[in-house]
């Protein structure tokens, strides 16, 4: 019997649920069976039997990268991605990095520093063209493939009571149901990083106009943030909409409240290739984002952080439901055949150099 590949996946391992951490959840749900995985976690919240990159036990972290045959970094943080790259080839190991997003303002001489440790890996997997456009990496190492993976409905769990009473009681009353999320709360350039204070203003702005709506965004972690969550919450109730607008933060499938809207944004105004909006579309929902990257096929876009773009794009979309002319989006037919093959021949081949 053909031994199997091990693999150690660095990266967040959820919960909390994420763009990278779902990505790592449905990849191993792919993988499992065809290869021997482990995890290095990353995120701020330790799990039982997973090492954590921050724990003081380096020789356990040694150790792991040691027996593994290839090392599959998918690090948000810049420092532990560069570690495991420099630890995986000290260790004489295939190293295969995914880079989930590049930040468009990352200055000299950072950007020359970054691409001398990428070029250590075996392989990278860009999730858009973008990245090239801002990191110098060789093209033979390179390889082109979005992050999203389908989402294993059957295991997907249903939406907590709460949110479903809440969105029956708006479907009662004919309302459209709009969503977003975040992976956490936070400020880029000093601006809302996800576009909470967008999403609650565009309720605000449709409500006044007499259009139903309402509106669920649900943030996955508040480590950090609950001062702001505490504000936007203030907020809602000082314009009083909360009849209207939910913000929410607690462990939930958003897949499953994508499977319940209408339509679904995402008003960043710094992204890689968003899982949201990939599920969005699988889903064949209508689907709003910001222009700040290349973003896929089907989606409608608006100009970044402007308000009164955002406002006119989602009433266009808002009005179409609510008089049944909107086209019904086919969503993704791409089994998960497809996505699995890509990455068993990947490491495979990997393996082989």
């Amino acid at each position: 019997m053909k031994k199997k590949l091990k693999i150690l996946i660095t990266g967040p391992v959820p919960p909390p649920a994420g763009g990278i951490s779902i990505h790592i959840q449905r990849l191993t749900y792919l993988l499992e069976d065809e290869f021997e995985i482990d995890f290095i976690d990353e995120s701020g919240l330790k799990k039982p039997g997973i090492h954590n990159m921050r724990s003081p036990n380096i020789f356990a972290y040694f150790k792991k990268v040691a027996q593994s045959d290839i090392l599959f970094i998918h690090s948000g943080n810049r420092l532990f991605k560069k570690i495991h790259l420099l630890t995986g080839r000290l260790f004489a190991k295939k190293v295969v990095t995914t880079i989930h997003g590049y930040g468009k303002r990352r200055m000299q001489p950072f950007r020359a520093i970054d691409a001398m440790f990428f070029r250590l890996a075996h392989k990278i997997i860009l999730v858009n063209t973008e990245i090239t456009g801002k990191v110098p990496l060789p093209a033979n190492k390179c390889v082109l493939k979005h992050a999203f993976l389908p989402p294993v409905m059957k295991n997907e769990p249903a939406l907590p009571g709460n949110i479903a009473a809440w969105i029956d009681k708006a479907r009662a009353k004919n309302e459209v149901i709009i969503c977003a999320n975040a992976s956490k709360l936070g400020f880029y350039q000093n601006e809302d990083l996800y576009g909470l204070d967008m999403s609650i203003e565009v309720t605000k702005r449709l409500l006044a106009k007499g259009l139903a709506v309402s509106f669920v965004y649900t943030v996955s972690s508040t480590l950090n943030s609950v001062d702001m969550f505490n504000k936007n919450l203030q907020l809602i109730s000082d314009l009083k909409l909360q009849d209207h607008f939910m913000l929410i933060s607690e462990k939930l499938s958003f897949v499953r409240l994508i499977e319940n809207a209408d339509i679904v944004i995402r008003p960043s105004n710094a992204d890689g290739d968003a899982l949201t909006i990939r599920e969005a579309l699988f889903l064949g929902k209508p689907t709003i984002a910001s222009d700040v990257v290349e973003r896929p096929a089907g989606c409608i876009l608006f100009k970044t952080r402007d308000m009164d773009d955002l406002e006119i794009k989602l009433e266009e979309e808002v009005q179409k439901i609510r008089s049944g002319t909107n086209a019904p989006l086919g969503g993704s037919k791409q089994p998960n055949e497809d996505f699995k093959s890509f990455y068993a021949d990947l490491f495979n081949s990997v393996a082989l150099k």
